[in-house]
């Protein structure tokens, strides 16, 4: 992979930075210059307290909001906008806080659907699945079919995901993005809603896209076990404000973030 104009982006480089970036709403300040960096390869948590502007963070890495102030880098080429479809074109996926598939579909085709922006046949062709459209078509189902495979769920992979248990739901979220072959993943609280047997599994999963695919995935997660476990780095958001930066080791004995989590040291 290499940056626009710019030199080979490899493992630890750095992906994406965020420098000096603010966002406001009205009169209220979601994120007030904030700055950190995602490098290639690694799995960076965004933690803080409820209204930290955590998800307004990735809302701005991929082009949901639009901040008022700072620079964001990505792939070596700076940009103080984007629209989500770029962001999309451009190697970036995403996971939601709540579940976000098509409810009357299955999982195999909710999966299909993170292909899109792979296929090149126009929709006339793809209407009709004949010759070059069939042949796209039977490539990316088979792109598919792996990550169904890698994933586990070969036996929902015709069932519509509003009949599946919300475990799975998430499961099947993650491999519409996946689908996408991003190479940076947004995950906003992936475990959310989860008993502790779907954590595992989805710890699971995570590291294994990270270690399988060398995805770089920047996660926001309440669960500090989840967060100290999976992270090789983390940043602490506190109203919209980053209070500490560094590995889980540093960051979970940091004082400020001590104080924002209620006194409580995980």
């Amino acid at each position: 992979m290499r940056a626009p104009d710019g030199p080979p982006v490899t493992a630890g480089d750095v992906l994406l930075s965020i420098d000096n970036v603010s966002l406001s709403f009205g009169g209220v300040k979601a994120v007030s210059g904030v700055s950190f960096d995602i490098r290639k390869g690694e799995i960076r948590a965004i933690i803080g307290p409820n209204g930290a502007g955590k998800t307004s963070m990735l809302n701005i890495i991929n082009g949901f909001y639009h901040p008022q102030e700072g620079v964001i880098t990505f792939k070596g080429e700076a940009r103080a906008r984007m629209r989500p479809h770029d962001a999309a074109d451009g190697g970036i996926a995403r996971t939601f806080q709540n579940v976000a598939l098509f409810r009357g579909m299955t999982a195999l085709d909710n999966i299909m659907a993170g292909r899109t922006l792979k296929m090149r046949r126009n929709m006339f062709w793809q209407m009709l699945r004949i010759g070059p459209a069939l042949a796209e078509e039977v490539e990316h189902r088979h792109r598919v079919e792996e990550i169904i495979d890698f994933l586990k769920i070969q036996e929902i992979r015709r069932t519509p995901v509003s009949r599946l248990p919300y475990g799975l739901q998430k499961r099947v979220e993650l491999g519409r993005a996946l689908a996408m072959e991003p190479e940076l993943l947004l995950l906003d609280e992936p475990m959310a809603g989860m008993n502790i047997e779907e954590k595992e599994d989805m710890s699971r999963f995570i590291l294994d896209v990270n270690d399988h695919y060398g995805t770089t995935i920047a996660l926001i997660e309440h669960d500090m076990g989840v967060v100290m476990d999976l992270s090789d780095r983390v940043v602490v958001l506190d109203h919209g404000i980053k209070i500490a930066d560094g590995t889980p080791n540093e960051v979970k004995s940091n004082q400020a973030v001590i104080d924002a989590y209620l006194g409580v040291a995980h």
